[in-house]
């Protein structure tokens, strides 16, 4: 019975109390297994009031939410085991540290202290680091003991390692060339698409900056940097979770479109922001008096939340990607999915669900933020990607617009055109009962034969013109074909003329010999939409239509005046006419499309310019057009 208890004694001693750990030749050891904890029950104790404490390795039966606005202490016992004297150096990787007091203590006094932590930091430290660093010195077999007064909201593990300067030295150089490739990864690419925000007012570049900027803001303060470089500005910090977690939202809604593919998971996402504005606001309040135990409700109900809303977007870029189709949510969902799953290990880790035994520099934390960086860098090709398929987009509806156009002039020209065919065709046949006649009464002479076929193929002549002039028109196809610049005229007033029952005047140089390169019928679209304006301008004003085309050749580009008798446009809205769907007409009369089509044609189709002023007693166009598209090099075609 007694060596039963004197057995199960000694396990409890050895399960209690943690092994010296011993320092000699190595550079690196890990304190994990060789560090003892004990609750602190007033923020003002010492060590040498810790004689009658019991210490645990765990912290888990004081982990409750009663202690959280108490201090805890950490204790952990060395022995130099070499004949030379050691300096080692207590290093810890995490920054969750509100305030951390150091004591080294040799044979049972105090001969080392140092203040560190969020609130108190060490402004001394060794080698100028961002990380919590506490210098140890042992003489040679000399014991040590090492006591941390700790008060962190969060109660997170605070993992120290014991290292030589050397080793330190080693690490840093690293250390500094990855953090600076990392954070200048980060700003290089924040600043590219902000630059790209501006260049093309997309507004998920603005969402996309926001969120790379506070995820630097916040690794900046996970790995220490904020405390070196901002110690009085720890509130940006704590304000960096919640607002990168918006940001992103922002980002995923918008270039996800989930207002219209999802709307019923974007409104989620939308209470999602809420909380994130609202969880942070309150959690900032309470760091700041110090309230810990609804600070850490928080903590820790924020990271609940955060496998929620990782699972949301993540299943939201999957249904797009694989049910609705979308290449972009393709992407999303697979970077999304590796991130995840190394970040969905960092709320376990900070809760003190899972464990590790990670070397420092191979942790979680570092391992996350390069997959960080490699999601930004390939997030900005992704939305270069986008940008391409909106411009792709948008070239299609504006082609569309075009076609849209030439449909809308062609209903009204088919019953012009109809109308007008009936005076040929009557004389046609008018001739025909002549010739029927002439030969009945055998008065049907070779000349008069040649009068009426004469006669028959003037008017087919004219038909034939028509039908030539309205296929040319409506003609799909986009190819540069030469054209003579009289012709498309000629052509253009004839169908004018066809399309309207006023009296109509258009006066234009004769004998244009002007040999050209590009979309004639385009071209023709453009200068009608510029004589029906001015015909309606006409209209309105009560007055005939006059419209007077002047043209020039000048270092191989041609200058189309196209002028009218129309009264003018107002100065306060001529700025304003080229833009879609802009009208002075009654919403019966006119979409507001016809001159955002001609600049369309004329800039983007033709790689041309557009002007217009008024001028006399009407408004004046100019265009300008190279003679050769050919020569123009890479254009934007609609």
């Amino acid at each position: 019975m007694q060596k039963a208890f004197l057995l199960t004694f000694l396990f409890l001693f050895h399960f209690l109390h943690a092994e010296i750990l011993e320092i000699g030749s190595e550079d690196f050891y890990k304190t994990k297994g060789y560090i003892l904890y004990t609750l602190a029950e007033d923020l003002n104790e010492t060590p040498d009031m810790l004689a009658t404490k019991k210490w645990e390795q765990s912290k888990k039966s004081f982990n409750t939410l009663s202690n959280y606005g108490k201090a805890y202490w950490a204790k952990l016992e060395l022995k130099n085991s070499s004949s030379k004297r050691k300096t080692y150096y207590l290093k810890s990787e995490n920054q969750f540290t509100y305030h951390i007091e150091f004591f080294l203590s040799k044979s049972g006094k105090v001969v080392d202290y140092i203040e560190d932590g969020v609130i108190s930091k060490n402004q001394n430290r060794e080698f100028n680091v961002n990380h919590i660093i506490f210098p140890v010195t042992l003489e040679p077999y000399e014991e040590a003991k090492v006591f941390f007064k700790i008060r962190n909201y969060n109660k997170v593990d605070i993992n120290f390692f014991l290292v030589t300067k050397e080793y330190l030295i080693d690490f840093y150089q690293t250390y500094n060339l990855v953090e600076g490739i990392f954070f200048g990864g980060m700003l290089i690419m924040m600043f590219y698409n902000l630059f790209l925000y501006f260049l093309l007012k997309f507004r998920a570049y603005l969402y996309y900056v926001f969120y790379t900027f506070w995820l630097t803001v916040y690794f900046t303060g996970l790995f220490g940097f904020s405390q070196r470089y901002f110690s009085g500005h720890t509130l940006i910090f704590y304000l960096s979770a919640g607002a990168f977690f918006v940001s992103m939202t922002l980002f995923v809604q918008s270039i996800l479109n989930l207002k219209e593919q999802l709307p019923k998971i974007n409104r989620i996402l939308n209470i999602f922001i809420g909380y994130f504005i609202v969880s942070t606001v309150i959690n900032i309040f309470m760091l700041e008096f110090q309230q810990f135990i609804y600070a850490q409700m928080l903590f820790n109900l924020f990271f609940v939340l955060v496998p929620l809303y990782v699972i949301i977007v993540i299943f939201s870029t999957y249904y797009l990607a694989y049910f609705r189709k979308d290449v972009i949510a393709k992407f999303y969902s697979l970077i999304w999915t590796m991130i995840s799953a190394i970040g969905m290990f960092l709320p376990l880790i900070y809760l003190n669900i899972l464990k590790t035994d990670i070397p420092f520099n191979l942790s979680f934390d570092y391992i996350f933020q390069f997959l960080t960086l490699f999601e930004v860098l390939c997030f900005s090709f992704i939305l270069a990607y986008k940008i391409k398929m909106m411009q792709k987009k948008k070239s299609e509806q504006k082609l569309m617009l075009v076609e849209q156009s030439k449909l809308a002039s062609m209903g009204q020209m088919i019953s012009t055109i109809a109308h007008q065919w009936r005076q040929p065709l009557t004389e046609i046949n008018g001739v025909v009962i002549n010739m029927d006649m002439d030969y009945k009464k055998d008065k049907l002479t070779h000349e008069k034969l040649n009068i009426h076929l004469n006669n028959i193929e003037d008017v087919t002549s004219y038909l034939s013109r028509t039908i030539h002039d309205f296929m040319n028109l409506f003609s799909h196809r986009k190819e540069l074909e030469e054209f003579f610049l009289n012709d498309a005229i000629t052509s253009c007033k004839r169908l004018a003329s066809m399309s309207v029952k006023e009296e109509v005047t258009i006066s234009c140089p004769q004998n244009l010999n002007i040999k050209m390169v590009g979309y004639e019928s385009e071209l023709i679209q453009a200068l009608l939409i510029l004589i029906h304006n001015s015909i309606d301008a006409a209209r309105e004003k009560g007055v005939e239509a006059i419209i007077i085309i002047n043209i020039k050749e000048l270092n191989n580009r041609v200058h189309i005046n196209v002028e009218d008798n129309g009264g003018g446009i107002s100065n306060e809205i001529l700025k304003d006419i080229f833009n879609p769907y802009f009208t002075t007409k009654h919403e019966s009369q006119g979409t507001g499309l016809g001159l955002y089509i001609l600049k369309m044609i004329i800039e983007e189709s033709m790689s041309g310019s557009v002007r217009v002023f008024n001028k006399n007693s009407g408004v004046n166009f100019k265009i300008i057009i190279p003679k050769n598209l050919k020569n123009v090099g890479s254009k934007l075609e609609i």
